[in-house]
C-alpha cells in the first residue's frame, strides 16, 4: 500500500484525540504521531527505533561452520563490531544497542575461523521472531595480528551486515506489510472492503498502523470542504469474543474520551459532550456506540469530533468524524452497510488462547 500523502502527519491517537488533532492543524497545534507506520524498504532506511542484542547461534548457524578437524569460534567478531558496522550502513536510523522494551529486537550470533564468517541475524517483534536470515563472507587473505587483525574482523561484520541490510530491504522485513504476514495478523489489503466513495466523500487513502494490534485506517475527504474528514479505523479487539458487545464497545469510547479529555486540557480548549456516550442503531442493522464532542476556545473556531463504534468478526469498527452528529448521523448510517473486515486472524486466536 501507498504511504500516506499530506495526512501523515495529521494522524495521532486511534480514538477522538485522532480526530481533534486533525482538526487542530489549521491553526498549528499538531501534536506528536502515535501510531506510525513503518519506513517503506524503498526508502533503504528504517525510522523505528531498533535494540540490538548479542546471542547465542543456532543449530543451524553453527552446522553451517563446524567441521569434524575445524570448529568455528563463538563471537569472533566482537559485538560492538556489529554495531558499529550498523550504523556505518545508516539503514536503521534509530539504533538502539543493548536497550531493552523497544518493540523490534535484533538479535545478532556469529561463528567464525580464519578468514572464514557466520552471522545469524534474528529480527523480533515483542519478542516475537518474524525473520532470520543467515549471512557468509568468505576471503583468503589473512587476517593478521594485532590491530590490523581487529580491524579485518569490523571489515568482515562490514560486509555481514551489508548483506543483511540487502536481504532486509528486498524482503521488507521492517514494513508493516511485512509484520502483519509473518505474525498471522488479518490481512486487511486482501480481506477489508470500504466503498471507494460515499455521500460528497471520496476514499484518499488505506494505511496499516505499525501495529497488528492497531489494524488499519481509511481516510475519506470532500472536495468542498477540507477539515470535513472522515475515518474508519477497523482493529482487533482484545477480550474472549464472547465479551458482551454494550462492555467492549463503550470501553473503546470511554478510552478515546479520557485521551480526548487530556489532549483539550493540554491545548487549553473546553471539552464538552454533545452527544453523550449511547446506544445507537443503524435501521436494524447494526447495533453499535456513538459519541460527540466539542472542544471551544476563545482564540480558535469550535471542533467538533464524532465517532461511532460497532463490533463485526472480532474486530471493531471505528468511524470517526471532523463534525457533529446531527451531520455524521445519516453518512454513518450508510457507511457502515459498506464495511466488510476480516475474520479472526490465527494471531488473535493464539492470543485468546492465553487470555
Amino acid at each position: 500500500m501507498p504511504t500516506f500523502f499530506s495526512f501523515a502527519s495529521r494522524t495521532a491517537y486511534l480514538s477522538l484525540v485522532k480526530v481533534i488533532n486533525v482538526a487542530l492543524v489549521s491553526f498549528g497545534a499538531c501534536l506528536p504521531l502515535a501510531h506510525a507506520v513503518v519506513a517503506k524498504s524503498a526508502a533503504n532506511s528504517v525510522s523505528v527505533p531498533v535494540s540490538v542484542f548479542s546471542t547465542y547461534p543456532s543449530s543451524e548457524l553453527d552446522a553451517q561452520c563446524n567441521e569434524p578437524e575445524s570448529r568455528c569460534e563463538e563471537d569472533s567478531i566482537t559485538p560492538d563490531d556489529f554495531v558499529s558496522a550498523l550504523k556505518a550502513t545508516s539503514y536503521i536510523t534509530s539504533l538502539q544497542p543493548y536497550t531493552e522494551n523497544n518493540d523490534y529486537e535484533l538479535l545478532i550470533a556469529n561463528v567464525g575461523k580464519m578468514s572464514t564468517q557466520f552471522a545469524e541475524m534474528t529480527l523480533q517483534w515483542r519478542g516475537m521472531e518474524i525473520n532470520s536470515h543467515i549471512v557468509k563472507t568468505s576471503t583468503k587473505e589473512k587476517a593478521g595480528s594485532g590491530e590490523a587483525r581487529e580491524h579485518k574482523k569490523f571489515e568482515y561484520a562490514e560486509t555481514l551486515i551489508k548483506q543483511w541490510r540487502d536481504h532486509a530491504v528486498h524482503e521488507g522485513i521492517f514494513t508493516a506489510e511485512f509484520l502483519y504476514r509473518a505474525l498471522d495478523a488479518s490481512n486487511y489489503e486482501q480481506d477489508l472492503a470500504v466503498p471507494n466513495s460515499f455521500g460528497q466523500f471520496t476514499k484518499l487513502d488505506t494505511q496499516l498502523f505499525a501495529d497488528p494490534f492497531s489494524g488499519a485506517i481509511t481516510r475519506y475527504t470532500h472536495p468542498a470542504y477540507e477539515d470535513a474528514l472522515v475515518d474508519i479505523i477497523v482493529y482487533p479487539f482484545t477480550h474472549k469474543i464472547t465479551k458482551d458487545d454494550r462492555t467492549l464497545l463503550n470501553e473503546q469510547l470511554d478510552t478515546d474520551l479520557a485521551k480526548a479529555s487530556a489532549v483539550a486540557q493540554a491545548q487549553q480548549l473546553t471539552l464538552t459532550l454533545s452527544s453523550p456516550a449511547a446506544p445507537y442503531q443503524v435501521k436494524g442493522i447494526a447495533d453499535g456506540w456513538r459519541l460527540g464532542i466539542t472542544a471551544e476556545s476563545e482564540k480558535a473556531p469550535t471542533l467538533y469530533a464524532s465517532t461511532y463504534v460497532f463490533r463485526k468478526h472480532d474486530k471493531i469498527i471505528k468511524i470517526a468524524t471532523t463534525f457533529p452528529t446531527d451531520f455524521s448521523d445519516p453518512l454513518v448510517d450508510e457507511l457502515i452497510q459498506r464495511v466488510e473486515v476480516p475474520k479472526e486472524s490465527l494471531l488473535m486466536k493464539r492470543v485468546r488462547e492465553l487470555l
